[in-house]
């Protein structure tokens, strides 16, 4: 392994343990703050957590580098800056997540960003920052669909509303398309729908159920609540697609990330039923098999439309990874300090 890649893979490994483990030091010192000044604590916990997930992204843009490109950076994107948008994105694989980590702090929405994601992330280092923040957690499986509807309604109605969250990131696909492929093709085919090769056909249960939050079936909504963004991601490459195991040993090297999002106004969603909702959200996967087979014949998503790339704040990033490493220190100084004292007491 060339030495620099083993440096960046340890760089990699101790980055999300310290961003994550002193993001939850920080709020159980702070939490008192919570029962005095509320609104206080949410702005707290915000930064940190906008922080935390700007502290891992120099991992993936240094070395070897990922570079993002978008042929829309227009008002699509730049018009939910700072507003409640819904971001559905396909899923390749994990280096999807990443991706959407730095578009979300390129647009300043890092600290009010919630993601919707699988249960089984909700302890590893991302899911614990996660939990804090008020990320929701799915379950998968016909047994806690039912209970998944009404969580996802009390948790907009409690959590996302109520502490002034903006994006809404999660993947209709439910799983990565390398593992849910056959199985999704298998399904289409049963139920006569076409088949996908680029793409999963999406599982429609938590769109469905955000569609109707966000519209206010749930509680009153702001009026501003009318960004739908459809969010197309392809990777260069054989694969297609940025592993974990990519991510961990730095072997994409210059992996470029091409995006493509596409506008629609919840408006046109307001009166639809779930069988149209359901319907809606097929036909724009169909469209995003389109376009990464346009993408992937062509260099381009759209005939004609060129890619800009997108260039993050270097100084603003490696600025976050260093505020997590300096709390460390200082966070294991008064933990150790505290403790000694304790022990002091009794022995």
């Amino acid at each position: 392994m060339n030495p620099l890649l083993a440096v960046r893979t340890v760089f990699f490994i101790l980055n999300i343990v310290v961003a994550s483990l002193c993001h939850s030091l920080l709020l159980v010192t702070l939490y008192p703050i919570k029962f005095i000044f509320p609104n206080l604590f949410v702005t707290i916990e915000s930064f940190l957590y906008g922080k935390c997930g700007e502290s891992l992204i120099p991992v993936f843009l240094i070395y070897p580098y990922l570079q993002i490109y978008t042929d829309s950076l227009d008002d699509r994107l730049e018009g939910a800056r700072n507003k409640r948008a819904i971001l559905m994105v396909n899923h390749q694989d994990t280096g999807d997540v990443p991706v959407m980590m730095a578009l979300s702090a390129y647009f300043d929405n890092a600290r009010t960003t919630t993601w919707i994601s699988d249960k089984m992330f909700k302890w590893t280092p991302f899911g614990v920052p996660a939990q804090w923040h008020g990320d929701f957690f799915s379950q998968e499986g016909r047994d806690s669909r039912s209970l998944m509807e009404e969580s996802l309604k009390t948790h907009f109605s409690t959590t996302y509303f109520e502490r002034g969250h903006k994006w809404l990131v999660f993947f209709p696909e439910g799983g990565f398309l390398k593992n849910r492929g056959e199985s999704a093709r298998r399904y289409a085919e049963r139920e006569g729908h076409p088949l996908l090769y680029n793409c999963c056909l999406p599982r429609p249960t938590a769109f469905i159920n955000v569609i109707k939050a966000f519209r206010g079936d749930v509680r009153e909504v702001p009026e501003e609540v009318s960004h739908i963004m459809d969010v197309t991601l392809a990777f260069t490459g054989p694969s297609g697609d940025l592993c974990l195991s990519d991510l961990l040993f730095g072997s994409y090297s210059q992996k470029k990330v091409f995006v493509n999002v596409r506008h629609y106004d919840m408006n046109d969603l307001r009166t639809k039923g779930d069988e149209e909702l359901k319907l809606w959200l097929y036909d724009r996967y169909v469209e995003k098999e389109d376009l990464i087979t346009n993408f992937k014949n062509t260099g381009h998503f759209v005939k004609g439309k060129e890619f800009t790339q997108l260039h993050h704040p270097r100084g603003q990033l490696l600025g976050s990874l260093a505020f997590f490493y300096i709390a460390g220190f200082f966070l294991f100084m008064f933990y150790s300090n505290t403790l000694k004292r304790a022990c002091g007491l009794f022995w």
